[in-house]
């Protein structure tokens, strides 16, 4: 996801045009089939592996039980286990003969999940490369014995408000007619069409009142502690998943002052003050967990951190300046929730950071981790 955004984001700063579209396959999982991912795979894997994973898929078989009435078995012959750990990981490999068919696209994959994006300078230019990519695509996925359904393709046209053109109502392909969208989501997250993530947003705030009201339930019946484990995992975890791609310096104000509500109401849920008696500060010392801008902070000098600590010979000075801008040099806890002990001076977080721009990263020498780099750049090296 941070790859993707990083390149919507980048092309639209260059002015151009983005569009992004996925394919709906239809039981992708149920119509891998095995001799052509042997076909496809052999020389990229060992030999002995390759067995261990054609057993795995081969020799599979089924039956159907209605009450006391079960069904003859019968034989599996193309398949891959859902749920499994290596399923998706197996899949991801059936489909990777993609990136090769696109040389002038990004292409993002996981598992049944492809998006592929592409830069244009204009409308039209635009127009004829997705259809040109999704002609490919179409073709490809059904020469491996994939079930494609182009008319539930999900389509953007990603331009910046000030130079947006006007879309197209309608792309055909294969005789099939793509209407394009405002949004699209990309593994749970809504991408909107000029990135300002209201439609995330929205999201977010739909869930979090689902959630809340199952976890007003719970806390008539459970006790302030465990009312902190499970707001943390259930509640906080839904409102902040992704949000390395979504939350950062460029977020609007009346996003942050959403997060915050969320925030005040999940703490509130385990206090179970309903009514507001307490005030914020008291709040925010009995759960113990940062307030939204401090924890994007946070995350993404943990990301930082891990970055440099993968560079054999990164600055330790610098690692140890993102190490106190949240920890206590004498005790070593976190200090992450009282901001006005932190011996930070009048300087502010963000000026602290610009010292990064001194640091000459040897990029090609650090490890393939693309988040880890996108994520520094796009938040340190503004």
């Amino acid at each position: 996801m941070l790859e993707l955004q990083d390149f919507v984001s980048s092309n639209l700063d260059k002015k151009k045009i983005v569009t992004t579209y996925s394919v709906d396959l239809s039981a992708a999982f149920d119509l891998l089939r095995p001799d052509l991912f042997y076909d496809n795979i052999k020389n990229t894997i060992p030999s002995n592996l390759m067995k261990t994973i054609l057993d795995f898929l081969s020799g599979r078989e089924f039956s159907v039980q209605l009450n006391n009435t079960r069904s003859l078995t019968r034989k599996l012959k193309v398949g891959c286990v859902q749920g499994s750990i290596l399923g998706p990981k197996l899949f991801t490999l059936y489909v990777s003969g993609l990136s090769n068919l696109f040389k002038d696209a990004h292409l993002v994959t996981f598992a049944d999940d492809s998006y592929v994006s592409a830069a244009s300078n204009t409308m039209e230019e635009a127009k004829d490369k997705l259809i040109s990519h999704l002609t490919i695509h179409d073709n490809f996925l059904r020469n491996i014995g994939m079930v494609t359904n182009v008319a539930k393709t999900e389509l953007v046209f990603f331009q910046r408000p000030r130079s947006a053109v006007k879309c197209p109502e309608s792309i055909i392909v294969n005789n099939e007619v793509i209407i394009p969208k405002d949004s699209i989501k990309v593994l749970g997250i809504s991408f909107d069409k000029d990135l300002s993530w209201k439609t995330h947003f929205e999201n977010i705030a739909k869930k979090a009142k689902y959630t809340l009201a199952k976890m007003r339930f719970l806390s008539k019946y459970l006790d302030q502690s465990s009312m902190k484990k499970v707001i943390t995992s259930h509640y906080f975890s839904t409102i902040y998943y992704g949000s390395q791609v979504w939350l950062g310096e460029t977020t609007l104000s009346k996003h942050w002052h959403l997060l915050n509500i969320l925030h005040y109401k999940g703490i509130r849920t385990v206090c179970r003050d309903f009514r507001k008696r307490k005030r914020k500060a008291e709040l925010d010392s009995i759960l113990g967990r940062a307030k939204p801008k401090q924890w994007m902070k946070f995350s993404c000098c943990k990301l930082a951190i891990k970055l440099m600590q993968l560079e054999r010979n990164g600055p330790p000075m610098s690692l140890s300046l993102l190490q106190n801008l949240y920890y206590n040099d004498r005790t070593g806890k976190s200090s992450i929730m009282d901001t006005s002990r932190q011996k930070i001076g009048k300087e502010s977080f963000k000026n602290r950071l610009l010292c990064f721009k001194d640091i000459d990263f040897n990029w090609k020498n650090l490890p393939n981790d693309d988040a880890l780099r996108i994520t520094l750049k796009r938040v340190f090296f503004k």
